[in-house]
């Protein structure tokens, strides 16, 4: 989760919330654990989706993977203890040993969680986000000591005051989320990955296969997602946001439609994705009407010669007006009302 201008809890006891019959762990019944960070949905044999919870300090989505002779996780959360109940989580879930984990791009909620599993499991991320977590960590950690805790106080205040239910959930968000940083500076390394990757990347397990691939210039400059041929599961991370409106401020949307396009033409039936449940293909096609409707408004607008100040009139569009996180809808028009206004003085 990225805001624009913005700075940027021990392991939890296991608590039975389903009980399944996994073949992963010898075909014993297996307990799915329970978090405050996450909710764990197992979406294949040996595959989980955990999927944040408000109020929690996990904040973005991750992945558990068992390849059958090594586990991935699939992007490491916000804070070490969201990724501490992860990294138990799996340990419960499968008998495998965590071998790799994947950072899918470099914001704050999908790599602060890595320190949990060095050493032991290689970091597997693309050469931009290596890069890209090696310049921003060190800035991002401290701009974050000194804004944080007014960020925290201002949300708090606002949410006493917020009286509409979905805007309060909203703010739960952003207050765990701004707590989260707050309260877990101290505690973070920033802990880069071990590999990098180009292209696409395969690794093969004992019982299957996923495949790494990389896009380029999409929700951030490097994105990674996991691709489960035989699964049809892709993990997308911010590539793609359901019912949730996603960060438009570090991408590039002509390309990210391509990658999304890419994505459509794929064999996928199960999306996991950075935020919000997890999903299917619609989802994908939903993120390219989002993109395009959100860049069209802005350049309506631009058209019109409406200024800066005049988008805080634009409303957001049903289609997505029930989505969390609406205050990233504002930003993200004016994200690309500035980078159309951009476009058109170099013509």
């Amino acid at each position: 989760m990225r805001s624009h201008r913005s700075a940027r809890v021990c392991r939890a006891a296991i608590v039975a919330a389903v009980l399944l019959l996994d073949p992963w762990t010898g075909g014993a019944t297996a307990q799915l654990p329970a978090s405050p960070h996450f909710t764990l949905e197992r979406i294949a044999d040996g595959v989980y989706a955990a999927i944040h919870k408000t109020g929690g300090s996990a904040i973005c989505n991750a992945g558990i993977i068992n390849l059958g002779s090594a586990t991935i996780i699939f992007d490491t959360f916000l804070t070490p203890a969201a990724a501490r109940d992860l990294r138990a989580a799996a340990e419960t879930l499968t008998s495998s040993p965590i071998r790799y984990v994947i950072n899918s791009h470099f914001h704050n909620d999908h790599i602060r969680g890595n320190q949990v599993f060095r050493p032991g499991a290689d970091i597997i991320s693309t050469t931009g986000t290596l890069a890209a977590i090696a310049t921003e960590e060190p800035r991002q950690l401290a701009e974050e000591q000194h804004e944080a805790p007014q960020q925290l106080a201002d949300i708090t205040a606002a949410l006493a005051r917020e009286t509409d239910a979905k805007k309060k959930n909203d703010l739960l968000t952003w207050q765990a989320y701004f707590r989260a940083l707050a309260e877990s500076h101290d505690s973070v390394v920033t802990t880069l990955p071990t590999i990098s990757v180009e292209g696409r990347m395969v690794l093969h397990g004992s019982h299957r296969t996923v495949e790494l691939i990389a896009l380029e210039k999409g929700h951030t400059g490097s994105d990674l997602i996991l691709y489960l041929p035989n699964e049809k599961i892709v993990f997308t991370g911010d590539i793609v946001s359901a019912q949730t409106h996603p960060w438009l401020g570090d991408g590039f949307p002509e390309t990210w439609i391509a990658d999304l396009g890419q994505l459509l033409a794929m064999p996928v039936e199960t999306v996991v994705s950075g935020h919000g449940p997890v999903g299917d293909i619609e989802d994908i096609s939903t993120m390219i009407r989002y993109i395009q409707t959100t860049d069209r408004l802005a350049r309506t607008a631009l058209a019109a010669r409406k200024s800066e100040k005049d988008l805080a009139s634009i409303s957001i569009p049903p289609e997505y007006a029930g989505w969390a996180l609406g205050r990233f809808f504002a930003e993200n028009l004016r994200f690309l009302y500035n980078r159309a206004k951009a476009s058109t003085r170099g013509k």
